[in-house]
């Protein structure tokens, strides 16, 4: 409860009732400060003849003055980490690529930090590298459903609009189509759900996880099948978990910058970001530096949560992502370009 005006060291009273003294703002500041209701404060300044409206202004202004240093201060921070970043990433232009560490060091090296980093030896266990070549998919699970986004090439943003783009199509169909060459039109994405689909649960079977770092079982809601041709784009955006991107078929391109970032921030629509680079001659004129990085078959890439990324297919490719780890992994509430402009969901 804030002081009294009236009690002693209280500021004295306004020289005139229209003008709220300097030392009474200071003392709104103070009282803000050690979390006072502003009706409470209005009222106090009331109560010792400041007319209603010039208190409740007074309190609104002192409120904005506090939110602004508190904004000031929060990006003296991310401009620190930033700066630390750097340091850290090589000046921005190198992703450490490694064989698995233990589950330890794993978390204390890439994890807490928020550090992706290029993991070797994880998919290289899997059957998956075999058992899902296109020609032996098609032999295998040829005649089951899958759910396709469909139409991608004539739709303004068919990442955030899937939804309307959804068909079925038998998985030989599919793979017909992956096969005929580049196009960004057909892409089974993670929304698409495929590996909770009973006629495709088997690809389960074609995948080794450390439960130290995957815990003790798969969770298919929480892992999501990508199968598409060469051309398939996924426009800059971040996500709200840690995720394990993992090529199994083909090669993808990403272009990662850090939660840092502010220009990208800036240019936010919800988690996607109205800066979308082409060709590598567009990155120049960018708002900021990406680290670019080509995934190859058999390599996993941790994208920590936040970490903005932009996905090309380089050729007809196949991925999983997992985001059921050994540790907590949701950080939902992670939205800071919805508040800037509105929410817009990621396709995933």
């Amino acid at each position: 409860m804030p002081k009294h005006p009236s009690e002693p060291g209280a500021p004295s009273e306004p020289d005139d009732a229209e003008v709220i003294h300097p030392r009474w703002q200071a003392w709104v500041a103070d009282n803000l400060a050690r979390g006072a209701e502003p009706e409470a404060l209005v009222e106090a300044l009331v109560e010792d003849g400041a007319p209603r409206p010039r208190a409740r202004a007074t309190v609104d202004e002192q409120r904005i003055h506090a939110l602004r240093r508190r904004v000031a201060a929060l990006e003296q921070i991310v401009r620190l980490r930033a700066e630390h970043r750097t340091l850290q990433a090589e000046g921005h232009t190198a992703i450490a690529r490694r064989p698995l560490p233990t589950a330890e060091e794993f978390i204390a090296r890439y994890v807490v930090p928020g550090v992706p980093v290029v993991l070797t030896d994880l998919v290289t266990r899997w059957p998956a590298l075999e058992r899902w070549q296109p020609a032996a998919l098609v032999e295998r699970l040829g005649h089951e459903s899958i759910e396709v986004c469909v139409g991608r090439e004539d739709t303004t943003d068919p990442d955030a609009e899937w939804a309307p783009l959804r068909q079925e199509l038998t998985v030989a169909a599919l793979i017909e189509r992956v096969l005929a060459g580049p196009s960004n039109d057909v892409y089974v994405i993670a929304k698409n759900a495929a590996l909770r689909r009973p006629g495709l649960r088997s690809l389960l079977d074609d995948l080794v996880l450390p439960p130290a770092l995957f815990g003790p079982r798969m969770d298919p809601a929480r892992m999501g099948l990508w199968i598409g041709p060469a051309g398939t784009h996924t426009p800059l955006h971040h996500d709200g978990d840690d995720s394990m991107f993992c090529q199994v078929v083909g090669r993808k391109r990403f272009r990662l910058a850090p939660p840092e970032s502010l220009a990208l921030l800036d240019r936010s629509r919800g988690v996607y970001s109205h800066w979308d680079p082409g060709e590598s001659a567009a990155l120049a004129d960018g708002p900021a530096h990406l680290i670019e990085l080509v995934l190859e078959p058999g390599e996993a890439l941790l994208i920590p949560a936040g970490w903005w990324h932009q996905v090309d297919a380089l050729d007809p490719s196949i991925s999983v992502s997992i985001l059921a780890l050994a540790w907590p992994n949701d950080f939902g509430w992670y939205r800071p370009g919805s508040l800037l402009r509105g929410s817009v969901e990621p396709a995933r």
